[in-house]
């Protein structure tokens, strides 16, 4: 049963009933006189819902395509009874993504964009001066709920644990890393498409490392989508990935050099707790082929000069 208290904390008028959109949170579609709305729950990991509304709507002014709180929702985002922030988007429609090279360049370009926006309100993000470092006992961790998903898909868990946790021994924090204005969460299941890509749910932003955002991209960015190949890029796709990126982003020295080590803090970080926390993904034969392929994929071919 979906609870409506959020359609008489907003002036919709004369809604119609909410449809729920995703399985794993409070993600509502909602239509009334004045048009077809999603209402979300904001401010959930990092950064406020103000703050993150404040830096959509500068991305929006810039032409960036990315979903911004709309504005005769004022005050929106808002604090509810509830006591969380939920946020009114315009709806977005067009089509899923389906691993075709124009959508991965395109999709690349429009992270490129937002990583290069300037923006006095990307400072009121949370801020992350370096990737997260996690330790080897946060790996065994969140490992130890993945053994027997692990071994069902033909894999010795003893085997993923011991490497994973070798990785550890080199994890060390990487200062002076360009920041951004980053979604954290960019993955072609946050994209519609058609004829350009939009960020529709860019509510885990924050301000770190844009070359640490870039790296969960390159993992995260075929999990949870019907339409996606059950597997990471592969070394072309990300290629062209890295194209779109790299019009609107110049890497700097310290960003190549350092990318090896991002990309295993990434893997340690992200990869680590999809496997261990994403039972459903494990039962689902697309989804536990693209996760037994992220706990296996040798990353060395994802250059990020070539």
């Amino acid at each position: 049963m979906i609870d409506p208290a959020f359609l008489s904390a907003f002036p919709f008028e004369h809604p119609e009933p909410p449809v729920s959109l995703y399985d794993y949170a409070p993600v509502f579609r909602v239509r009334d006189r004045h048009g077809d709305w999603v209402v979300k729950r904001t401010g959930l990991v990092h950064s406020g819902g103000s703050a993150i509304g404040q830096w959509l709507t500068a991305l929006r002014s810039l032409g960036v395509n990315v979903v911004a709180p709309a504005l005769h929702f004022s005050p929106n985002p808002r604090r509810l009874d509830d006591g969380k922030e939920w946020v009114v988007y315009p709806f977005v429609s067009g089509t899923a993504y389906h691993a075709r090279d124009s959508e991965i360049r395109a999709a690349g370009e429009l992270l490129g964009q937002m990583h290069a926006a300037d923006l006095p309100e990307t400072r009121m993000l949370a801020t992350y001066d370096a990737p997260v470092v996690r330790s080897a006992e946060w790996v065994e961790r969140h490992l130890a709920t993945a053994e027997e998903p692990l071994r069902l898909h033909g894999m010795n868990p003893a085997t993923i644990r011991a490497v994973a946790v070798s990785r550890t021994a080199r994890a060390a924090p990487i200062a002076g890393l360009p920041l951004a204005g980053c979604s954290f969460d960019f993955k072609a299941s946050n994209l519609v498409f058609g004829p350009e890509p939009v960020l529709v749910d860019p509510d885990h932003a924050a301000r770190m490392p844009r070359v640490f955002d870039l790296a969960v991209a390159l993992l995260l960015f075929h999990c949870d989508l019907p339409t996606a190949p059950g597997r990471l890029w592969t070394a072309a796709e990300w290629r062209g990935f890295l194209q779109g990126y790299r019009l609107h982003v110049a890497f700097t020295d310290l960003e190549v050099s350092s990318w090896e080590e991002v990309l295993n803090l990434a893997r340690l970080d992200q990869a680590i707790w999809l496997l261990g926390n994403w039972p459903e993904g494990w039962r689902d034969p697309k989804e536990g082929a693209y996760l037994a392929n992220l706990a296996t994929i040798d990353l060395a071919c994802f250059s990020l000069v070539a």
